[in-house]
């Protein structure tokens, strides 16, 4: 089983990013959960939100304690998320640039990935009652590292919601480059994980392209 916790602002399209990840799966035949918590109910407001993928039918009903993979939306929730718990082999997604990567890398003594996700969302215009839609870079992002699905099958899945507002090719461009854009920092390095990058140290990263 592999498990994600995501951790956002009201606003940032927590929930309906696992819901979207969690489709990517079950598209595939995966068995999948997702599901929020919430605590206050406002924007602004920290908001939690849960994906288990499997390949065999998932019994547990709780939140996510340790997750295989811990997405922060918001660089004012990352002492907070990491506080929470994770495996000790768990992955870190940022969305953040390297400046705030090597703090943490340095400060927890891990390896960290990151993605502008905001910046990729505010250059392709997409933004929802004002605030940058970050949730579609990281869902490409997110399926790449959890092998959720291939790419193809989460673009399919924001062509249905795009094609319904009329914008299709940012919402394709989002998710592409969230799933190529993923870089990673650890001890003095930042190197980026692309979807040619395939002769680089993945082992070492610990990023897993998926096959087409």
């Amino acid at each position: 089983m592999f498990e994600i916790r995501v951790h956002g602002l009201g606003g940032q399209g927590a929930v309906t990013l696992v819901n979207w990840v969690a489709q990517a799966g079950y598209a595939v035949d995966e068995h999948v959960q997702a599901f929020p918590f919430f605590g206050a109910e406002r924007r602004g407001a920290p908001v939690k939100a849960f994906v288990r993928i499997d390949d065999n039918p998932i019994n547990l009903r709780s939140q996510v304690y340790r997750p295989d993979l811990l997405v922060i939306m918001s660089s004012d929730l990352t002492g907070m998320a990491i506080a929470d718990g994770l495996t000790p082999d768990g992955k870190v997604l940022l969305n953040a640039g390297p400046e705030l990567a090597e703090r943490l890398a340095a400060r927890f003594s891990r390896e960290m990935l990151y993605l502008d996700a905001t910046g990729i969302a505010l250059e392709l215009g997409l933004e929802f009652d004002g605030m940058p839609m970050v949730n579609l870079p990281l869902l490409g992002a997110m399926t790449r590292l959890s092998g959720a699905a291939p790419l193809d099958v989460v673009l399919g899945i924001v062509r249905e919601v795009a094609g319904r507002r009329g914008n299709v090719e940012a919402y394709e461009s989002a998710v592409r480059q969230g799933w190529e854009g993923i870089q990673v920092v650890e001890a003095g390095m930042s190197a980026p994980v692309s979807e040619g990058a395939t002769d680089y140290d993945l082992s070492r990263s610990g990023v897993t392209p998926i096959e087409p």
